[in-house]
């Protein structure tokens, strides 16, 4: 199951973000944070900031599947948006044993709360609750900072990162039609957090 949640502003390909300086939102020790996840293979899973040579090998297997495949996005495209320094979001990678396993973009400040920008774990690394895992750390971090919303956004086609995201509690709120490709229809979705 990849997922997919982009931005909203073309760039050099449909769905990619340009705008200005910001402040990562999250500091992670250099060892990075610790996933509880551990697979039926034992592996270790740990969340770190974008490293340029762990953004290449997501790049590269984030065109060979669906969306970024079907949205036409290159390696080359994905990379260096996962590795672009200075945009006002945060790319954070998860490494299974030292080795690039999925990834998430994070705009921390859009309407009452981060916008997930990106969701993906890689083919051989699915099915052991990674992307859930991915997404409760953030959670837990915009709870801390006491936001009052987690937003993302997803391709109406991609059925399974649309069921991932209900699953979690996130509802549709919205259709954008023509938002990364023409014919093409995003949906954004909301997950309402410290609710009072």
């Amino acid at each position: 199951m990849a997922l997919l949640a982009w931005g909203s502003q073309p760039m050099e390909e449909p769905g990619l973000l340009v705008v200005g300086q910001g402040k990562a939102m999250f500091s992670l020790p250099p060892e990075g944070h610790p996933l509880k996840r551990m697979d039926a293979q034992n592996r270790n899973f740990r969340l770190l900031a974008m490293q340029a040579d762990w953004a290449v090998q997501l790049g590269e297997g984030l065109a060979r599947i669906d969306p970024w495949l079907r949205l036409t996005y290159s390696s080359q495209t994905l990379s260096r948006y996962l590795s672009a320094e200075g945009q006002d979001r945060q790319a954070l990678a998860v490494l299974a044993d030292g080795t690039p396993a999925a990834c998430m973009t994070v705009r921390p400040n859009w309407l009452r709360g981060p916008l997930l920008e990106l969701l993906a774990v890689l083919p051989g690394y699915q099915g052991c609750g990674l992307g859930r895992d991915m997404l409760a750390w953030l959670v837990g971090q915009a709870q801390r900072d006491k936001q009052g919303n987690l937003w993302t956004i997803s391709s109406e086609f991609n059925q399974s990162a649309r069921a991932f995201y209900r699953q979690q509690g996130f509802e549709e709120v919205g259709n954008l039609p023509d938002l990364i490709l023409a014919q093409e229809v995003e949906i954004l979705l909301r997950l309402r957090i410290n609710q009072a």
